[in-house]
């Protein structure tokens, strides 16, 4: 017959050392404290349910005293007696608790406006083109689904999955009387944002789908302004060089040097010292800071004309201490911002865009390639040159990856003399 467990007392559990190997001392009733050789103690509860023996914890001495655990056997033992596996209950009840705690974390991850940052996070855009994005989504999207505090902070939003595509067309209907290209943009950026979404578990609907492109009100399709007219282009070069307003010899020389590279606007500006080889003529612009950051594509190089040159060297006697070479207006410490050149380009009178005199930073490309494609015989070069010199590449992948390799460099080198010079006829032109 076995002998029955004398009952513990505080002063020998508190007196009980740790050995070498696990140790028990029994309190009666299957409970016992495990002593381990770090000293750890641990209450156990041993019992049988269906015939089987089974093991449960009831927690560390002393943070769980002698009393609590007598406790905690005693309430397992009445489960047991009405057939309850303290065992299996427990471990039912905390897979709940961990159920419930993974679902109002997808409830908190899943809402609308951490979704938006993760996604737009996600994107590969320059710095202008992601603050840009966020702003639209900050100012035309997030209101209609976000709660607010006092101070405009959001608290919260809407769950992802729970927004309908009525709601979403809504939205950008809205947007749409006040600036419908943009409700356009956000469109597309909504149907990128849910395929997002599903991809990470946040939803297993792309509501934008259900949304077909008749909702909106079809325009048409304006282009960038831009001059072409060759004596309207000889009076905006003359502007240009005798260009004495805000900003003085570095925004006439942003203005002189785009005329003849015509880099996109955000590549102008921040364009650095270190990108222009003077001993090879050519600008270098790594891929990742392009419009397209193909990886298999190389890095953007341009030659530079005599004049372009000229104009560098010019410019690096003034800025040449720092990274940028055009820095900005205001601050030498920062780069030149483009709305600066537009707004110089207004000041000089070039903004009425019915008559063809409206031009921009953006609209020297336009301007290039209308009439290096006029005067494609005199210089001879081919439609791929002309379009590797404003970073155009083939839209079709599988071309692309064919013909990505090709180096255009010296074509493009003719190409770009050819247009410096050319300008220089237009500037003496008078009529």
């Amino acid at each position: 017959m076995a002998r029955k467990a004398v009952p513990l007392t505080d002063t020998e559990i508190k007196k009980a050392k740790s050995a070498e190997k696990d140790y028990k001392l029994f309190d009666g009733g299957g409970l016992f404290l495990l002593i381990k050789p770090t000293g750890g103690k641990l209450w156990r509860l041993k019992y049988l349910f269906e015939g089987k023996e089974k093991l449960i914890s009831l927690g560390t001495y002393p943070e769980t005293t002698l009393l609590e655990a007598r406790a905690k056997r005693d309430e397992f033992k009445r489960e047991i007696t009405k057939g309850i596996n303290p065992s299996a209950e427990r471990k039912e009840s905390k897979a709940k608790i961990e159920a419930k705690e993974i679902e109002e974390q997808a409830a908190v991850e899943g809402q609308f406006h951490l979704v938006a940052y993760e996604w737009l996070n996600s994107l590969n855009n320059d710095e202008s083109t992601h603050n840009k994005r966020v702003s639209s989504f900050e100012k035309d999207i997030f209101p209609y689904l976000c709660t607010y505090n006092e101070r405009h902070a959001i608290i919260s939003s809407k769950h992802i999955k729970d927004i309908t595509h009525p709601e979403l067309l809504k939205i950008i209907k809205i947007k749409e009387n006040t600036a419908p290209e943009v409700a356009i943009r956000r469109f597309r950026d909504c149907n990128r944002l849910w395929k997002y979404a599903i991809n990470h578990g946040h939803t297993e609907i792309n509501i934008s789908d259900r949304i077909s492109s008749d909702a909106f009100v079809l325009r048409k399709e304006k282009h960038i302004p831009k001059i072409t007219d060759e004596k309207i282009l000889g009076e905006l070069l003359r502007a240009i060089d005798n260009y004495k307003g805000e900003g003085g010899i570095i925004l006439r020389n942003i203005l002189r040097f785009v005329s003849i590279i015509p880099l996109r606007a955000d590549n102008l500006c921040k364009l650095r010292w270190n990108q222009v080889d003077f001993d090879k003529a050519i600008i270098k612009i790594p891929r990742c800071e392009m419009k397209v950051k193909d990886d298999n594509l190389p890095d953007f190089v341009v030659p530079l004309p005599i004049q372009a040159l000229n104009i560098l060297k010019e410019v690096r006697e003034i800025t040449g201490w720092g990274q940028w070479v055009f820095h900005g207006v205001r601050n030498n410490l920062t780069h030149a911002n483009k709305e600066s050149g537009n707004k110089a380009l207004r000041s000089l009178g070039f903004i009425d865009e019915a008559n063809g005199r409206k031009q921009t930073l953006h609209s020297f490309r336009g301007t290039f390639r209308s009439l290096s494609e006029t005067y494609a015989k005199e210089h001879g070069v081919s439609f791929e040159v002309r379009e590797r010199a404003l970073d155009h590449h083939e839209q079709n992948k599988v071309v692309r990856a064919y013909t990505h390799k090709a180096d255009y460099t010296e074509q493009m080198r003719e190409l770009m003399q050819w247009w410096a010079d050319f300008l220089d006829r237009l500037m003496l032109r008078r009529s």
